[in-house]
């Protein structure tokens, strides 16, 4: 996945070049080799510059070829995700939401994982009953944060609501129980979960591997 992105963000370098040219002059030749916070800070030079220019379809598509090469920048997964979602794309403004907790998570910074979580839960219920396995996804890594965070009552409330939501759409699907997921925090790790699970399982003991789940849990 991130050699992908990395392939990708090399390929849009000449665009981007080539798309600020017009108004910035490079002093130095280009190197063939790029590192990748160079790649990053040129795409995000032109997504500003198409921004300002109104063509924020294209930007967005700059934008998350950045984010891709630096999934562990929850601004720049965040202000992807705004602009997805200012484009009512739901799906992509998710994925990127979700990114964004998790660089949080990892950066040291669990608290800050609760904002990006609940919107993207929030974009992924008018989304029922189709992606009814993507809400469960995101539903579950919020409730697991706010549970690991010491938010209880707000763990017991988004499964609660959660549940709601897939009823009320119609599907047959449904969260565990608060209950449940205490039970699996009891239990012994017996390896790890699945990449396609994306459940925060723990906050606290494991920041580094939040990423790795949440990035795997939703392809781009």
């Amino acid at each position: 996945m991130i050699i992908n992105c990395y392939n990708e963000g090399t390929r849009a370098i000449g665009q981007a070049r080539s798309l600020l040219s017009a108004t910035v002059v490079i002093a130095k030749p280009s190197k063939s080799t790029e590192s990748v916070q160079e790649q990053v800070e040129t795409l995000i030079a032109v997504a500003k510059k198409l921004t300002s220019e109104g063509n924020e379809a294209q930007a967005l598509e700059t934008y998350k070829t950045a984010s891709g090469l630096m999934l562990g920048a929850p601004w720049l997964q965040h202000r992807t995700a705004e602009l997805a979602r200012k484009l009512k794309q739901p799906d992509v403004a998710t994925l990127h939401y979700r990114r964004a907790a998790a660089a949080f998570i990892r950066a040291g910074f669990p608290k800050r994982a609760l904002s990006p979580l609940r919107t993207a839960w929030q974009l992924s219920v008018p989304l029922l009953p189709s992606k009814a396995s993507a809400f469960i996804t995101v539903s579950l890594e919020l409730a697991n944060v706010q549970r690991e965070l010491g938010f209880v009552s707000d763990a017991k409330l988004t499964l609660s609501n959660s549940n709601l939501a897939l009823e009320g759409s119609g599907s047959a699907d449904r969260v565990p129980t608060f209950a449940e997921l205490e039970q699996r925090k009891s239990k012994p790790p017996t390896g790890s979960e699945p990449p396609d699970s994306g459940v925060v399982t723990s906050v606290q003991s494991a920041p580094s591997s939040v990423l790795s789940r949440l990035e795997g849990a939703v392809k781009p």
